[in-house]
């Protein structure tokens, strides 16, 4: 069990980030597919350490990282986070999420699998 604490004086607050990824091994194309992220850090080497981490373990290629508030083009539009869990198998995931196809369900899931498994036990529909 995780204890929150206290935020002390010197504590940064945290700030949205975006960052732009290339994924050199895409079927959709290639030359690769890019692709925006937004996650928050409390600072540029925490940024850096969350993007690196990431990149390491998805087998991406970081194109640029930067504080949203400091990117005029990408201000106003939300863009999926940088890691997304499967409602269903708890499994951490950096691709665009499956929705449920339940349009009143909020549930985001790593596969069309995990969907199917959802919508069998929770909503009793096989899609």
């Amino acid at each position: 069990m995780t204890r929150k604490r206290e935020a002390k004086e010197d504590d940064l607050p945290a700030e949205k980030w975006l960052v732009a990824f290339r994924n050199p091994s895409s079927s959709k194309s290639p030359e690769g597919s890019t692709f925006v992220r937004e996650f928050y850090a409390a600072g540029y080497y925490e940024a850096y350490d969350a993007v690196l981490t990431h990149a390491e373990r998805m087998n991406l290629e970081v194109l640029w990282f930067r504080e949203k508030r400091n990117c005029g083009p990408y201000m106003n539009r939300n863009y999926p986070g940088l890691e997304a869990r499967c409602t269903y198998c708890n499994k951490r995931f950096g691709h665009e999420p499956v929705p449920c196809a339940d349009g009143k369900c909020e549930s985001e899931f790593c596969s069309r699998q995990c969907m199917d498994d959802h919508a069998m036990l929770k909503h009793r529909v096989r899609t």
